[in-house]
């Protein structure tokens, strides 16, 4: 295996300590040969406050007011009951095109790379998605601008065009192309699913991926592995080189039907719940070699 690491962590010895810690009811893979996982705290989260915790996370979009009918809000957030809440509900009043209120939570950092990052979540019941994913900013090359956006799980609890979807775990991994004098930039997609069970609405699940380099991502449901995604190399041969941000959001799609006010005001299915985040880098294990060398 071409091992990949991050750059070595300041916070090593903390990591250590608390991969003991962690590892309870959800672990990353086994490591390769000579290394072990440490957990990186920087996007680590168990939610037992009764506050987002300001140092990591925004607690909205810093670049994305969101996809009308839903805006991400502030208002919309929660930590009670030892998890992250995302409660999406009508907007009132309207703002122009927004008429929903969604939510992000988002990294203060754009320094994930090379890992393994896993959410434990239960999806809301309605027609909105609840959602676990990395992207960053754009990055010209030559006469191209370049972008990268890896989707962990997209799920939809209450679909009403796509009623399936809540039996899967939605992945994807998007370079996202703009060329100049083209106007509106494009996804190149390479898009994996595979089946779960219970629905993503009826019971937690834990959704992981591992960025192992720029062009391989492998893709985990409750510990099990379910497949491997290769992002797009038509623009660039290592399209996920480049660190990015972490995102925890719901929002509303083109693609499906909003929910109706009725069922935004219903609390037993207007919500998303994260229970916890964590990630984790790869570091050479010293007690393997002889020595410690």
């Amino acid at each position: 295996m071409n091992v990949r690491l991050s750059p070595l962590p300041r916070f090593l010895l903390l990591g250590c300590f608390l991969l003991n810690s962690l590892t309870a009811d959800a672990a990353p893979p086994p490591a390769p040969a000579g290394y072990i996982w440490v957990v990186n705290p920087t996007f680590t989260d168990e939610f037992d406050g009764t506050t987002l915790d300001a140092s990591k996370w925004y607690d909205h979009h810093p670049r994305w007011q969101g996809r009308p009918p839903a805006k991400f809000m502030p208002k919309s957030l929660a930590v009670k009951d030892g998890q992250l809440q995302i409660k999406n509900s009508v907007l009132s009043p309207p703002q122009g095109r927004f008429t929903i209120a969604g939510g992000a939570v988002v990294s203060k950092t754009s320094e994930a790379h090379f890992g393994y990052y896993e959410v434990r979540m239960k999806a809301s019941k309605i027609s909105m998605s609840s959602t676990f994913w990395f992207s960053n900013e754009s990055k010209r090359y030559g006469d191209r601008s370049i972008g990268q956006e890896l989707d962990v799980q997209e799920a939809v609890g209450g679909g009403k065009l796509q009623p399936d979807r809540r039996h899967y775990m939605k992945s994807n991994t998007h370079v996202w192309v703009q060329e100049r004098g083209r106007g509106k930039r494009f996804s190149k997609a390479m898009p994996g699913d595979a089946e779960i069970s219970p629905p993503v609405d009826e019971a937690y699940h834990v959704y992981g991926a591992w960025w192992v380099d720029p062009n391989v991502v492998r893709f985990y449901h409750n510990d099990e592995f379910k497949f491997e995604l290769r992002p797009n190399t038509d623009y660039h041969p290592t399209p996920f080189e480049r660190p990015m941000q972490l995102n925890m959001v719901t929002e509303t799609y083109d693609w499906e039907t909003p929910p109706t006010p009725e069922e935004l005001a219903d609390d037993s299915r207007n919500t998303t719940y994260y229970d916890w985040v964590r990630a984790y880098v790869l570091v050479p294990d010293e007690a393997s070699t002889p020595s410690g060398k």
